[in-house]
């Protein structure tokens, strides 16, 4: 059963993934044959970002059939700020795991 669900994830991830690369790469194979307006540059842009984050929310907030635990929901939170306010890489990475670990061990 489980290793169904993990195929299961890693099909669906593959495809989104997919479906992002070939909706990005569009726009460069058809520049100069398809005038798009501004709004809808803006529109395509944000639906590869939306997609990837959709991903990422589900596997955040549930662990198999579960919710998952409260200190990986907010590690995930705080790593979310981190990156609203563009700090680096590493810090965002390691301020929502000390943060995830520091929930865990105080409950």
């Amino acid at each position: 059963m489980m290793m169904e669900h993990s195929w299961l994830m890693m099909s669906g991830i593959l495809i989104l993934a997919i479906g992002t690369y070939l909706m990005r790469a569009s726009g460069a194979l058809l520049k100069g044959r398809v005038n798009l307006t501004e709004q809808n540059k803006a529109l395509f842009s944000a639906a590869a970002i939306v997609i990837l984050f959709s991903v990422a929310m589900t596997a955040t907030v549930f662990s198999g059939d579960e919710l998952s635990d409260f200190p990986k929901i907010i590690g995930v939170v705080v790593a979310g700020i981190l990156t609203w306010y563009r700090k680096p890489f590493i810090v965002i990475v390691l301020s929502a795991a000390l943060m995830t670990a520091a929930l865990r061990w105080l409950f």
